[in-house]
């Protein structure tokens, strides 16, 4: 019984100290003058610690602001809707990214938001909402309250492509998943063309 409880708990702890071994998180931070700034999160544990020092020059830490979203406060962005509207229809997964290091380059080089279920650029469905949790549902299942989107930005930081779908695995790491588009049809085809509004 007592071998039984040790092999019990060594299991318990490995599962812990892996359930952070790479973590993408997307939140907020207060700058200094009170204002908050979107950032993205990732914590890394001594596997991935040098993903962690890649990105930001720190081995188990990193936050990094993500850049200011053209049009995507607000209904003006046809790529947007579809994300919040219909991503399923949309997309799908194309295959799970077997090299980190392709999501390591892209979130350190890469314009880019993401996405989350309580997202403040969802002008189109109930934040936190069932229908958008079911959208991302379709794609990470059980983990869809912490699924992200990364959306890539164009030159004028517009939201131009769905780049990766991140969804937490069952040991909590994040698992990052290419994504394709469905063969057009009626009511489902991606939406690409960027709208560009000039104010001035």
């Amino acid at each position: 019984m007592k071998k039984w409880m040790g092999v019990l708990l060594i299991s318990v702890f490995l599962i812990a100290n892996q359930a952070s071994a790479f973590l993408v998180e997307s939140s907020y931070m207060k700058q200094a003058g009170g204002q908050y700034v979107k950032v993205t999160k990732v914590t890394c544990d001594t596997a991935s610690s040098s993903d962690c020092q890649t990105l930001c020059q720190n081995p188990t830490t990193c936050q990094r602001s993500e850049p200011y979203c053209r049009n995507c406060a607000g209904t003006t962005s046809p790529l947007l809707r579809q994300l919040f509207t219909e991503i399923s229809k949309s997309y799908a997964i194309s295959q799970e990214l077997n090299d980190r290091q392709m999501l390591v380059k892209y979130l350190a080089t890469e314009k880019y938001v993401l996405l989350d279920i309580k997202s403040v650029f969802n002008y189109y469905t109930p934040v936190g909402g069932e229908a958008f949790g079911k959208e991302l549902g379709f794609f990470c299942g059980d983990a869809a309250e912490s699924a992200l989107l990364a959306v890539k930005l164009d030159e004028v930081h517009q939201p131009m492509a769905l780049s990766y779908v991140l969804c937490r695995n069952n040991i909590g790491q994040t698992s990052a998943f290419e994504v394709k588009p469905r063969q057009p049809g009626m009511g489902n085809r991606p939406l690409t063309s960027p709208l560009i509004f000039n104010l001035n």
